[in-house]
C-alpha cells in the first residue's frame, strides 16, 4: 500500500505545473489582463478587500488563545509560562485590533473613493477597534477556557506552528514588498510606462504590489488542515469538503485582487505560492498522533 508521501507527489507535480503555466501567461500578459478585468470601484473586489483579512488573522489569534490556556493550564506552572502566555496574550490582541482597525480604514478609502472626498479613521475607529476586539478576545478566551489541560497538549505544538506560519508569512511576503517596489495597476493612473514585469525588483520604492498581502493572508487560512489529524473518525469524510472551502477562499480573494486593480496575476500567483510553501515547512509531523 502506498505511504499518503507517495501519493501526494503526483498532485504536488501537477499543482507546480499548472502554477509555472500560470506564471509563464502572466509574465507575458500581466498588463493586459489588469487592462481588460480591473476595476478600482468593483464592489466585488473592494467587499473582498474589507473583509479579505480577517478570517486568517483571527484564526492566527484564536490560536494564540489556545497557547495562552496551555501554558496557564499546566500543573506545575513556572515562571517562563507565565511570560510564554502573556507574550501570547498580546499577540492574540494584536493580531485582532490590527485586523479590525484595517477593517475601518479599507471601509474609509472606500467611502473617499465613492464620495471623492478625503475620509479618514479617527479616534472613533480606534475606540470601536478596541471595543470590538476585547469582545472578540474575551468570546475566544472563554470558549478555550473550557478544553480539559490534555485537549490543550493535543493541539498547542499545533497552534505554535500555525502562529509561526502566519508570522513567517508577514516577515517574507513583506520583505518582498519593500525590496520589489511594484506600482499597483490602480496607481498606475493611466501611466502604463510605470508598470513593471514581475521579475524586474525596484527597490524601496514606496510601492507594494508584488506579491500579494491580500492572498498570502488569505492563504495563511490553509493552516486550518493542521487539525484535520484531529477529526474523529466519523468526520475524516469532511476532509475533501474542508479543502475545496479554502481552495476556493484563497482562489476568490486572489481573483478579487485582480479585479479590484490592488495586484497583477504574477502578484497573487507568488503571494499563494509564498505561503503555501511556508505553510508546508511548518507543517506538524506527527499531528493527531501523540
Amino acid at each position: 500500500m502506498k505511504s499518503n508521501k507517495t501519493k501526494t507527489i503526483p498532485a504536488f507535480a501537477a499543482l507546480a505545473l499548472v502554477w509555472l503555466a500560470a506564471l509563464v501567461f502572466a509574465s507575458i500578459y500581466d498588463l493586459n489582463i489588469s487592462l481588460t478585468i480591473a476595476d478600482p470601484m468593483s464592489g466585488f473586489g473592494r467587499a473582498l478587500e474589507i473583509i479579505g483579512e480577517p478570517p486568517a488573522i483571527l484564526f492566527t489569534s484564536f490560536n494564540c488563545a489556545l497557547i495562552i490556556y496551555y501554558f496557564l493550564k499546566k500543573p506545575n506552572r513556572a515562571r517562563r509560562d507565565i511570560t510564554l502566555a502573556a507574550l501570547s496574550f498580546i499577540g492574540m490582541y494584536g493580531a485582532a485590533f490590527y485586523t479590525i482597525y484595517q477593517t475601518f480604514r479599507y471601509i474609509a478609502e472606500y467611502r473617499s473613493d465613492v464620495s471623492s472626498k478625503v475620509i479618514e479613521t479617527g479616534a472613533l475607529e480606534i475606540i470601536l477597534s478596541v471595543v470590538i476586539c476585547t469582545a472578540v478576545c474575551a468570546i475566544m478566551l472563554f470558549g478555550v477556557s473550557k478544553l480539559k489541560y490534555e485537549t490543550l497538549c493535543r493541539v498547542s505544538d499545533t497552534a505554535v506552528r500555525c502562529v509561526f506560519a502566519a508570522i513567517t508569512t508577514l516577515v517574507v511576503i513583506w520583505c518582498f514588498k519593500l525590496v520589489w517596489g511594484r506600482v499597483r495597476f490602480r496607481q498606475l493612473d493611466g501611466d502604463y510606462t510605470r508598470f513593471t514585469p514581475w521579475y524586474h525588483p525596484n527597490g524601496f520604492t514606496g510601492y507594494f504590489s508584488f506579491p500579494s498581502g491580500h492572498t498570502a493572508n488569505a492563504a495563511v487560512i490553509f493552516t486550518a488542515i493542521y487539525y484535520l489529524d484531529f477529526l474523529p473518525e466519523k468526520h475524516k469524510k469532511l476532509k475533501p469538503i474542508i479543502y475545496l472551502m479554502l481552495v476556493l477562499w484563497i482562489l476568490l480573494l486572489a481573483f478579487s485582487r485582480v479585479a479590484v486593480g490592488a495586484h497583477y496575476l504574477s502578484d497573487v500567483l507568488f503571494g499563494a505560492a509564498i505561503t503555501f510553501a511556508i505553510v508546508y515547512f511548518w507543517k506538524p509531523k506527527n499531528n493527531g498522533k501523540r
